[in-house]
């Protein structure tokens, strides 16, 4: 089966928090990130529908420093949770593109991922 994404996924292992729409926070790990979402495994009995929003909050250093994503579930497998991308604050996307940047070490690439992601607009 050809692989079919659009955007590198990169490996990153952080703690994190959904937080769904009653306002309910989940803690999660994230296991990879791409610029379309996030895949994330949490800790506890998940209930989440294929298709809720949900809040992606990745702290990145414990000093302020994180990445807010809003989105919704794409699927659900056992305890692994994947999360679409939907919108992104200025601060959050800029952190996302220099963790991505930093792990493609292919600026090209990245400038590619980046006007396949506005073009989906």
């Amino acid at each position: 089966m050809a692989e079919r994404r659009l955007f590198s996924r990169i490996g990153f292992r952080a703690k994190a928090w959904l937080v769904d729409s009653a306002g309910h926070q989940h803690h999660a790990l994230v296991r990879d990130l791409s610029l379309h979402g996030a895949l994330v495994a949490v800790e506890d009995d998940w209930a989440g529908n294929n298709g809720d929003p949900f809040e992606l909050v990745l702290d990145l250093d414990g000093h302020g420093q994180r990445i807010v994503m809003q989105g919704r579930q794409r699927h659900h497998h056992g305890l692994c949770i994947g999360l679409e991308c939907q919108r992104l604050d200025i601060d959050s996307a800029a952190q996302l593109r220099r963790l991505v940047e930093l792990n493609l070490g292919d600026d090209a690439l990245l400038q590619r991922q980046f006007a396949q992601l506005l073009d989906e607009d």
